[in-house]
C-alpha cells in the first residue's frame, strides 16, 4: 500500500507543469537559504526539495548527531531522502504518505498565494542502529509556485520529540497557520471534498460501472453522470477514472 501512495503521489508531482518562464515566488536559492535557517536555528534536519529538477538538499542540524545519522551527500537526485526514511517505522511511512496526497490534493484546490499558510504535520518513530525508538516531528510546507500555478519547492522539517508530557506532537493534521484551521486525518476523513453522490458514483466507477450502466442504477440522465465524473475529476486532480479511483483507494477517501 505505501509504495503504490507513493508512486501516486509521485505521478502527481511529476505531472506538473514548469514550462513557465515567470521567476516562481522564491527561486531554488532563496529556498536553500530558508533550508539552511533552519537547520542551523532549529537544530532540525532540513530538506528542501525542488520538483522540477527532482532534487533534494539535505541540511543536518544537531539532531542528526543525536539520531546517530551520518551526513551523507548534501544534495540526492531524489525527492525523497531515503537515508532518513528508510529508519522510519513502516506504519508511519503509510500514514506520512497518505496524508502528504491529500496534502497536495488540497493545495491544488487553493490559489498558490494561499498555500503556504498550510503545513502538514505527522508524528513519526524512528528506529535507530541500537533498536532504540525516536519519536519525529515532521512537517511539510510547500514555500514555492510558478506563475502557472505549479507547486516547484517543498521544504521538510524533521525536529526530535523529547520526553515531557508539554512537548508532544499530534499524529496527522493539516493546519492553517494563518486562521487556525485544522485538518485532522484521523477524524474529518479528508472525504469531504466531494459530495455524497460523488462518492456514490465514484464507487460504482471502481466496480466497473460505465456512465450509461450508472445512470440506469441511479435513474439519473447520462448527462448528470458525466457532469459528475467531470467534477470528481476536477476535485482530485485526476486525469481519468483509474487515477481517480487510485487517489480514493490511497487518500481512504470512500472509507
Amino acid at each position: 500500500m505505501m509504495n503504490s501512495t507513493r508512486n501516486l503521489l509521485n505521478i502527481k508531482l511529476f505531472s506538473q507543469e514548469f514550462n513557465d518562464p515567470a521567476k516562481p515566488v522564491l527561486d531554488l536559492e532563496e529556498g536553500k537559504l530558508i533550508a539552511q535557517m533552519y537547520a542551523r536555528m532549529e537544530n532540525c534536519i532540513s530538506v528542501l526539495s525542488d520538483l522540477k529538477k527532482r532534487k533534494s538538499y539535505i541540511y543536518y542540524g544537531a539532531i542528526a548527531a543525536q539520531l546517530g545519522l551520518e551526513k551523507t551527500d548534501p544534495e540526492v537526485d531524489s525527492i525523497w531522502e531515503d537515508n532518513l526514511l528508510q529508519l522510519i517505522n513502516p506504519e508511519d511511512m503509510e500514514k506520512k504518505i497518505r496524508l502528504e496526497l491529500q496534502f497536495f490534493q488540497l493545495l491544488n484546490a487553493i490559489s498558490p498565494e494561499e498555500r503556504t499558510y498550510f503545513e502538514a504535520v505527522t508524528r513519526l518513530r524512528l528506529v535507530r542502529a541500537n533498536g532504540n525508538i525516536v519519536s519525529l516531528r515532521h512537517r511539510l510546507i510547500y514555500i514555492s509556485s510558478t506563475a502557472e500555478g505549479s507547486i516547484s519547492l517543498a521544504l521538510c522539517l524533521y525536529h526530535r520529540i523529547f520526553d515531557h508530557p508539554d512537548l508532544g506532537c499530534p499524529d496527522a493534521l493539516i493546519i492553517n497557520s494563518q486562521n487556525g484551521t485544522v485538518i485532522d486525518l484521523n477524524r474529518e476523513k479528508f472525504g469531504d471534498i466531494l459530495s455524497e453522490r460523488e462518492k456514490e458514483i465514484l464507487q460504482m466507477i471502481g466496480y466497473g460501472l460505465k456512465s450509461r450502466e450508472i445512470s440506469k442504477k441511479l435513474a439519473i440522465s447520462i448527462n448528470t453522470v458525466n457532469r459528475h465524473r467531470q467534477n470528481i475529476f476536477q476535485k482530485l486532480n485526476a486525469t481519468n477514472a483509474i487515477e481517480a479511483c487510485r487517489i480514493a483507494e490511497a487518500t481512504g477517501l470512500l472509507k
